[in-house]
């Protein structure tokens, strides 16, 4: 993780007040007040000592995707500048936890860091502190940090945060085997407050989500009381040809819903021209096979339209539209 420091340690590196405006203006960033942190490499001998490296370890930098994923990056300067804040018993929680542990909200979620100490609880635009129980078990050490363990911070964004949250980085620590559904259940019985929205995000996350995106759609799917989309299903042709594996397939109809997130086509290893000539194949594959084919992109995970589409075709379809043979 990038250095962050304060006013007082770029003082003690020789900077002037002066080096500190100018260096504002150049590749410093105030991370909050008495805080800043280098964001990008600099060439002024002014400036040289905010880049400390050797050759096998390079100065380390805020990533910069020119997404969403920023904020998450600027949220790690700020956990990083709370560091000397925690007391021995405290632990960083939640989102901060999360993303210590690797994980990133699928969509802004917070602007707060948050950590978790007993007996004391307060909340502030940039920092919000949980007054719970947290036993020595779990707390655990990712470098510098004392963070929940990775089930007790799924468990707390379960109970606290929407499910559009929680479900897609529950999915994800599932989807890589990263905790196992014994660990998160364990946190259910402790717990009152939150308890039937934890049970929910609990029951939608799943491992067959191969991206958050996809778990962004069961969410959907569960908030306009749409039943029967089963992840990730292979499907074949009349002729039992297979074409296929499915983002989600109704249970019983011939209806497909697929996600396209940039990945499918940008993470592609021959481009994403090539990537956007097969999917047009497969979806034309689908189709002459006879299936209804929805596809969705990031945007529609934010509105109703093509969901409640959804909906209505499943609604439509009796028994005597219902799939035959398969």
């Amino acid at each position: 993780m990038a250095r962050v420091y304060t006013k007082q340690e770029l003082i003690r590196l020789g900077l002037t007040e002066k080096d500190v405006r100018n260096a504002l203006r150049c590749c410093l960033r105030r991370v909050r007040r008495g805080f800043f942190a280098p964001v990008r490499p600099c060439d002024s001998p002014a400036h040289a000592s905010l880049h400390p490296h050797t050759p096998t370890q390079p100065a380390d930098y805020p990533h910069t995707y020119g997404d969403i994923r920023d904020h998450s990056e600027k949220l790690k300067l700020l956990i990083r500048s709370r560091l000397p804040d925690l007391q021995p018993t405290d632990a960083f929680s939640h989102i901060s936890a999360a993303l210590l542990h690797g994980i990133q909200p699928p969509y802004p979620a917070t602007e707060q860091v948050e950590f978790t100490r007993i007996g004391y609880h307060a909340n502030f635009p940039e920092l919000r502190i949980y007054d719970r129980a947290l036993t020595r078990s779990e707390r655990v050490r990712v470098g510098e940090f004392l963070v929940t363990d990775l089930a007790r911070t799924l468990a707390d964004l379960a109970h606290d945060y929407p499910l559009e949250i929680s479900v897609p980085m529950i999915s994800e620590a599932l989807h890589w085997r990263r905790v196992g559904r014994s660990e998160l259940d364990d946190h259910l019985s402790s717990r009152r407050r939150g308890s039937r929205t934890a049970r929910s995000a609990f029951d939608l996350a799943d491992s067959r989500h191969e991206s958050q995106g996809e778990s962004l759609c069961a969410v959907k799917f569960h908030r306009l009381g749409i039943r029967g989309m089963v992840p990730q299903v292979d499907v074949y042709d009349r002729a039992g040809s297979f074409i296929g594996r499915a983002d989600f397939r109704h249970e019983d109809l011939p209806l497909i819903a697929e996600f396209h997130g940039l990945g499918k086509y940008y993470l592609n290893a021959d481009g994403p021209d090539r990537a956007s000539k097969d999917n047009h194949k497969r979806h034309m594959k689908l189709t002459n096979a006879g299936y209804t084919v929805f596809n969705l992109v990031w945007a529609d995970l934010f509105r109703d339209e093509l969901f409640v589409a959804i909906k209505q075709r499943i609604a439509e379809s009796g028994p005597q539209h219902r799939e035959r043979g398969s």
